[in-house]
């Protein structure tokens, strides 16, 4: 593939990316009040019972030991299991990741 190309394919998935931003309601904000969604967490909750509120959303998981993240959206909470979608830098792949090995979630709930 020529420079060019190369070029205008990445500026165009820019283009495109920053037209989806734009157009869609800030994340964290309920479309029709401007509200923001709070993460919920009670003082019972485990790592599962966080995560299952969260499925359909854009998620940050940091794992425990190797300090990596995972950005993506959450797709479905199981038992032992959570499954992410749409995986940033890694547009083509789905992920599976342990529940216990998760030792952090960041969610943005707030737009500028």
């Amino acid at each position: 593939m020529s420079m060019f190309k190369s070029t205008r394919n990445t500026l165009g998935l820019g283009f495109a990316t920053l037209m989806l931003l734009t157009a869609a309601p800030a994340l964290g904000q309920d479309a029709g009040t401007g509200q923001e969604k709070k993460v919920v967490f009670e003082e019972q909750d485990g790592m599962a019972a966080v995560l299952k509120r969260l499925e359909g959303r854009p998620v940050r998981l940091r794992l425990a030991g190797s300090g990596e993240e995972v950005l993506g959206k959450l797709q479905k909470v199981g038992k032992e299991l959570a499954h992410l979608s749409d995986l940033s830098g890694r547009e083509f792949f789905d992920a599976v990741v342990r529940i216990d090995q998760v030792s952090a979630v960041s969610v943005q709930v707030r737009g500028r």
